[in-house]
């Protein structure tokens, strides 16, 4: 049984993004459903689209590692294909 404020394990959380093990998914999920801002509720990206706050910084991680994984998916599939 799962408590209260912790992550379902994964065969409950039911996805896993490709690139990312269940925990960054759920992690990546989870800062995906927060506002983009720092702790102070300033704007946590700058206008060149980097980002400033840590939770920010985490996500872009995240992201670039599930989109790497994509990219180099298609590419195997356009190869094999």
């Amino acid at each position: 049984m799962v408590g209260v404020g912790r992550p379902a394990p994964p065969e409950e959380h039911g996805r896993c993004l490709a690139g990312l093990t269940f925990e960054e998914t759920i992690e990546f999920e989870a800062l995906e459903e927060l506002p983009p801002f720092d702790d102070n509720g300033n704007v946590g990206w700058t206008f060149e689209g980097e980002p400033t706050a840590p939770r920010e910084k985490r996500w872009l991680e995240l992201y670039r590692k599930h989109e790497g994984a994509i990219a180099a998916w298609i590419k195997l599939i356009k190869l094999l294909g």
